[in-house]
């Protein structure tokens, strides 16, 4: 059975301290994001990231996300970034805003796309941004439904029951972020989401 922590103010800064300890153990963390539940796991933890897969495979949704604590950290896992990406971060990072870029060899290779992008998130949330930043590693994020299911806006459901840590911040508004790619200068939007950009720019 899963521990389970209500977030509130007063709780906060136990839940924080409960999901780095999962995490940096190899466990599954079930916490919330701005819109949605997602599961968590360190993503250079080979056992953590197979239970994460058992957990929900990848052909079940789009992918995983690679969250990180700062902004700033951004060029260590895709290498320099140009202005329209530096444009999209100022204007929405932290945020609900995935970014798909070129991976460095330093990428873990459970979140390298078969095209060698990897998808990087700094999350607008406080709480999920404290996570990653005590978590000792990058932390490899997917949304918490079963195949054929819309994402998750409540700690609850089969998947719930089999994480190692659940953070329950109660009902969330069920909408995931934005992905984009930016290729050759142009914004290209991948899954519609909380962020809404123009296509073609930022």
């Amino acid at each position: 059975m899963a521990e389970r922590i209500q977030l509130t103010p007063q709780t906060a800064r136990a839940a924080v301290e409960a999901a780095i300890r999962t995490l940096r153990a190899g466990g599954i963390a079930f916490l919330p994001a701005e819109g949605v539940y997602g599961l968590h796991a360190r993503a250079d933890l080979p056992a953590a990231m197979t239970k994460l897969r058992e957990l929900k495979p990848r052909g079940q949704g789009k992918g995983t996300i690679a969250l990180l604590s700062a902004p700033s950290e951004l060029e260590e896992w895709c290498g320099p970034i140009g202005p329209e990406v530096r444009a999209l971060i100022a204007a929405h990072w932290p945020g609900a805003l995935t970014l798909v870029l070129p991976a460095l060899a330093r990428v873990p290779e459970a979140l390298v796309a078969p095209d060698g992008t990897v998808a990087l998130r700094c999350p607008g949330s406080d709480f999920l941004r404290a996570v990653v930043a005590g978590a000792g590693g990058l932390v490899a994020s997917t949304s918490a439904n079963a195949a054929g299911e819309p994402p998750a806006v409540a700690a609850a459901g089969a998947i719930v029951d089999r994480a190692d840590l659940v953070v329950d911040a109660g009902p969330l508004a069920g909408t995931p972020s934005t992905v984009v790619a930016v290729e050759q200068g142009a914004v290209r939007i991948l899954r519609e989401g909380a962020v809404r950009l123009p296509p073609g720019r930022p």
